[in-house]
């Protein structure tokens, strides 16, 4: 009988290119996917490092399911997410084992199938006043317009009617920069760096305290009255535990809602503008969303009832979400020696597995590069691995209002408007807290779905009379139009940088 092999930690292959000091922590931030596919082929684990730290990589969709899904209850989440607790409190993303999961059955409820119909509403009427504003600018920032967009959701979803505009307004100036703020904190090794009165350091404390202080009055006035508004912070603050029917505490209420805020705005407003830009640059995938929600919906709103049906425009979000997985890293702990493969772990490594490389690996998705939304209708995708929320019993709680987010909006925006790209550059993944589209100098120019160009200069291009023309002759012809003062013109689009 053939004893299995077993290796020790040690004779994983370590991968190239790490730099003294840092290891490979500037190559990632530089490329946060690109190395990390580039060491798929050394095998199922490989070593990296990050700084004097030691990371192990999982190549392997088994290996991935053994730690994330069925060995779960082994492995805690690992030092990356304590690092947040400082700033986020206790809360789902910072908390593991027993307690994450005892603070996992209160806060389920909220996103029950009542509440995300419910939900639902505000998400359409959102984006169709945001995209109703379009006319009135030359140019718009999709990226900013899907933040501003997705901010006031997630506000108006989760403090109700009861949050003023003026609110909204200091949330999204505050949440970017103390977003960005908090990530530069939890990857810098020099933890006295973050003690120096510096500029960036000031705007950090303004925007945590600021958002701390704003969501804690709210949270107080929902607690003051016990009233069930039907929003996401009166069902936090009225569920109690089965166990020993206590509420939670005040703080803990405003450590979840804070979550909330930092999760569920960045993760949908940059698959948002990852999902435009695919969108615009692929017209067959266009033609068939625009003639779906056509058939579908024809003149009336899109409701929570009509996304199971939408299956194209779910397919248009789900291989955004692929290509442009907005959790690009997600890490875990074991608590004793595990046994992964034939690599003997002792307790406390620290493993990392990318959704992006997984959903990039062409021996998993064929043409993984290329933007398919018929990959997932029919049944198509099959058992095909796809975690773009994690998986497991620490998977995203938000990921089906996520998921009714991206399509109510898609749905109410692509009925109205439709975008030609001006310009040929390429976008640019940089990572942050999902892989955001930055220095993305792509402009758009926005046509009314039923108007689209003139009559007269969409015939002249429109060569096989079917009403679709080809990219090309769209872009040039918008360029055309737009460079000519026409009226036509009002209403141009840049895809540009969230802030």
């Amino acid at each position: 009988m053939t004893t299995p092999r077993v290796e020790a930690r040690d004779s994983i292959p370590t991968a190239p290119g790490g730099l003294p000091l840092i290891g490979h922590a500037l190559p990632l931030l530089r490329d946060p996917v690109g190395p990390l596919q580039s060491i798929r082929p050394l095998g199922d684990i490989v070593r990296i490092r990050m700084g004097p730290q030691s990371v192990y990589v999982l190549n392997s969709p088994d290996l991935v399911r053994q730690v994330f899904a069925a060995d779960a209850e082994s492995y805690r989440k690992g030092s990356f997410y304590e690092k947040f607790r400082p700033y986020q409190g206790e809360n789902l993303f910072t908390t593991d084992g027993a307690g994450h999961q005892r603070q996992r059955r209160l806060v389920l409820p909220a996103f029950h199938r009542e509440r995300l119909k419910r939900y639902t509403d505000v998400m359409r009427d959102v984006a169709a006043a945001r995209c109703s504003r379009w006319t009135e600018e030359r140019t718009i920032d999709v990226g900013a317009e899907m933040y501003a967009l997705s901010s006031e959701v997630v506000a108006r979803v989760l403090f109700g009617g009861d949050i003023s505009g003026e609110q909204i307004d200091r949330i999204q100036t505050w949440l970017p920069v103390f977003i960005r703020g908090m990530g530069r904190k939890v990857v810098s090794p020099a933890g006295w760096l973050d003690r120096l009165p510096t500029p960036a350091n000031r705007r950090f404390d303004e925007a945590q305290s600021g958002l701390r202080a704003l969501v804690g009055e709210l949270v107080d006035a929902h607690q003051r009255d016990g009233e069930d508004r039907g929003d996401l912070l009166s069902m936090l603050v009225a569920v109690r535990d089965p166990d020993d029917g206590r509420t939670m505490s005040a703080t803990r209420v405003r450590d979840e809602a804070m979550t909330f805020l930092t999760a569920g705005i960045e993760t949908v407003s940059t698959t948002l503008t990852w999902l435009y830009h695919e969108v615009a640059t692929h017209p067959e995938a266009e033609k068939r969303l625009i003639d779906e929600l056509g058939t579908v919906l024809g003149d009336r709103p899109v409701t929570f009832d009509d996304l199971p049906t939408l299956t194209y425009t779910q397919g248009v979000v789900r291989e955004t979400l692929r290509l442009h997985s907005p959790a690009w890293m997600l890490m875990r702990r074991p608590a004793a020696p595990v046994k992964l493969g034939t690599a003997q772990l002792p307790a406390g490594t620290e493993l990392l597995f990318s959704p992006a490389t997984l959903h990039r690996d062409p021996g998993i998705y064929p043409g993984p590069a290329e933007f398919r939304p018929e990959r997932w209708l029919d049944g198509n995708a099959g058992e095909t691995p796809y975690l773009p929320f994690s998986t497991g019993p620490y998977k995203c709680l938000g990921d089906h209002f996520a998921l009714t987010e991206l399509a109510t909006t898609v749905a109410t925006i692509a009925v109205r408007w439709r975008l030609a790209p001006i310009s040929s550059r390429a976008p640019r993944e940089v990572a942050g807290a999902a892989l955001t589209p930055l220095q993305v100098e792509r402009i758009y120019r926005a046509f009314g779905v039923n108007e689209k160009l003139s009559a007269e200069t969409f015939a002249r291009i429109d060569r096989n009379g079917d009403g679709f023309v080809s990219v090309d002759e769209f872009v040039k012809a918008a360029r055309d139009v737009w460079s000519s003062n026409d009226p036509e013109a009002a209403g141009t689009v840049m895809f540009g940088p969230l802030n």
